[in-house]
C-alpha cells in the first residue's frame, strides 16, 4: 500500500480505537507505513475489518500481518486432511512409484514426507507412529511457513543475506 492509502488504513484504525491512543505522532505513522507497506491496501482493509469484527483490543503490526498472511495464503489444509493425501498416494502409487506420489503432494506435504521417507510409511508396521510423527513434524513445517509468510520482503531478504554479510557463519560463531 502506498502512503495515501496508509493514512487511510491508519484512520480507521485509530477511529476503532480511540480509547488506545495508537498511533499518536508522524513518527509512529512512520514505522508502522514501514512495517506494513508491503501488503496490498484491499488486504490491510480486509484484515482490519476481521480484526474490528472478531477482537476487542488494537491489534499490534504481527496481528496486522499474521492476517493478512492468511488472507493472501489462505486456510490451507490441517495435518489431518495432508495425512489423508499421503494415504491415498500410497494407495494409488504404491511402494515403487514414489517420484509420481511426492508430485502428486503438495509443498509442504511432500517436504515431511522426504523427512520421514515415503518407502518408510509405505512399510510401517505401526502406522499410528508414522502418522503421529508426521502430525509433529507437519505441524512445525506449518509453523514455520507461517511465520516466514508474516515477514516484509526486506527482513526475508536480510536474513538470507546475513551469512554472506557475516563471512560465511565464521564470524556469527564466534559473536554468539
Amino acid at each position: 500500500m502506498n502512503k495515501k492509502e496508509f493514512a487511510i488504513f491508519a484512520s480507521a484504525l485509530k477511529t476503532y480505537y480511540p480509547k488506545e491512543k495508537i498511533l499518536p505522532n508522524e513518527q509512529a505513522m512512520e514505522l508502522w507505513f514501514n512495517q506494513l507497506q508491503d501488503i496490498p491496501y484491499k488486504v490491510a482493509e480486509l484484515t482490519l475489518n476481521k480484526w474490528v469484527a472478531t477482537n476487542k483490543w488494537s491489534p499490534s503490526i504481527a496481528d496486522i500481518r499474521e492476517q493478512a498472511a492468511g488472507i493472501i495464503q489462505g486456510e490451507g489444509k490441517d495435518w489431518g486432511e495432508a495425512w489423508q493425501e499421503v494415504l491415498r498416494c500410497i494407495s494409488k502409487y504404491g511402494f515403487y512409484r514414489e517420484e509420481g506420489a511426492l508430485n502428486s503432494m503438495d509443498k509442504l506435504t511432500r517436504k515431511v514426507v522426504r523427512r520421514l521417507g515415503f518407502k518408510n510409511i509405505c512399510l510401517s508396521e505401526d502406522i499410528q507412529v508414522d502418522r503421529a510423527n508426521f502430525r509433529m513434524i507437519y505441524e512445525e513445517e506449518q509453523s514455520k511457513a507461517k511465520q516466514v509468510a508474516q515477514l516484509p520482503p526486506k527482513v526475508k531478504e536480510l536474513i538470507a543475506n546475513m551469512p554472506m554479510m557475516l563471512g560465511e557463519g565464521e564470524e556469527v560463531e564466534k559473536q554468539v
